[in-house]
């Protein structure tokens, strides 16, 4: 499946818990060996929603190096990654992703989820084997971003001291992080890409990141809701006064290049949008089932691109999807679209 079908799904306990607050944390059975830690509340935090686990019930071990089982099961549970929209002929295992994996362990389901949201692991994965810095945050990022590396390529120059010693492919999502504050660089500005993450700074990161794509929380959203087609789309509140822009989509033979197919394109527009001034847009088309079967068949295409838009929910009727390369020539606002889309903003009504 395609990477924009894997959006996150943040509960709303977790959105609303990312304010760090004295009387709610006490409530907390807190873990006790987290005085000396700098991450200390926004660990507590996390375990109040159930999103970071201990060693124990009252340890957690911060400054034990991150393994991958534990790096992995960190990112699906924290996101809200999840198997909800795929269909499997057969009962998934571990082992059909990773001959190293158990089947019957903690990490299993994990680790099946995570293979089917993107995440470009390696199938011959150790579970035991310890992440470094530059891993956690190339995996956390493309969980984040769904592979959208190019975006992350255009971002302002970030001076990273110890550079030379990221890999290309990690470079990218390490920019990133840094930029939308996931990450930090040390006093030196250094990153110590090869070093072993701990599991306080992997925790610390997943904190950033959740609080990167929901800044405000829960409260101060609007909610856009399309009852003729079946699906509401949460937004900011900084979207409050949106208007919507109809248009359509066609779909052309692939043989004669005939138009036969269309329907409904529909864009949530920024109220801040002005034609010298225009502004991402978020763009939704919509497909009757039977049409998007058929495109899958590649039995009509849209567009010039070679790409199929990506779904990103249906209901019984419809599926709503992303057009392809919709932001390729990066206007403004289109990080803040892409982190409204990687928030599973869209949703089916019943």
């Amino acid at each position: 499946m395609k990477s924009r079908k894997k959006l996150l799904s943040l509960s709303a306990t977790a959105i609303l818990s990312l304010a760090i607050a004295g009387q709610s944390l006490a409530a907390t059975a807190a873990f006790t060996d987290l005085d000396q830690v700098a991450a200390k509340d926004k660990i507590i935090s996390l375990q109040s929603q159930g999103l970071v686990s201990g060693v124990s019930d009252d340890l957690f071990q911060p400054n034990a190096s991150l393994t991958a089982a534990q790096g992995i099961q960190l990112i699906v549970k924290a996101l809200g990654l999840n198997l909800d929209t795929i269909r499997f002929v057969k009962a998934p295992q571990a082992t059909d992703y990773f001959a190293k994996a158990k089947n019957d362990s903690w990490y299993s389901q994990s680790f099946i989820i995570a293979a089917n949201n993107g995440l470009k692991l390696s199938a011959d994965l150790d579970p035991d084997q310890k992440w470094t810095k530059a891993t956690f945050t190339r995996e956390l990022l493309v969980a984040l971003d769904g592979h959208n590396i190019l975006h992350m390529m255009k971002l302002p120059a970030i001076e990273i001291k110890d550079r030379a010693e990221i890999s290309i492919d990690d470079l990218g999502p390490v920019q990133a992080a840094i930029y939308k504050g996931i990450a930090t660089l040390d006093a030196d500005g250094n990153f110590h890409p090869n070093a072993e993450i701990t599991r306080a700074q992997a925790a610390e990161m997943i904190f950033n990141a959740l609080k990167y794509v929901h800044p405000t929380g829960q409260a101060g959203q609007t909610v856009y809701e399309n009852t003729q087609y079946g699906f509401r789309f949460t937004l900011p509140d900084s979207w409050k006064g949106y208007s919507i822009v109809s248009d359509k989509w066609e779909g052309r033979s692939v043989d004669d290049g005939r138009v036969v197919e269309s329907g409904a394109k529909l864009s949530i527009r920024h109220p801040q949008w002005t034609a010298d001034q225009p502004r991402q847009d978020i763009p939704i088309l919509v497909f009757t089932v039977d049409q998007w079967n058929e495109l899958q068949h590649d039995q009509f295409h849209i567009g010039a691109a070679p790409i199929n838009p990506s779904e990103l929910t249906r209901n019984d009727k419809y599926v709503f999807a992303l057009p392809a390369r919709y932001n390729f020539a990066f206007p403004e606002g289109y990080q803040e679209v892409e982190d409204i889309l990687n928030s599973k903003a869209i949703q089916p009504m019943e």
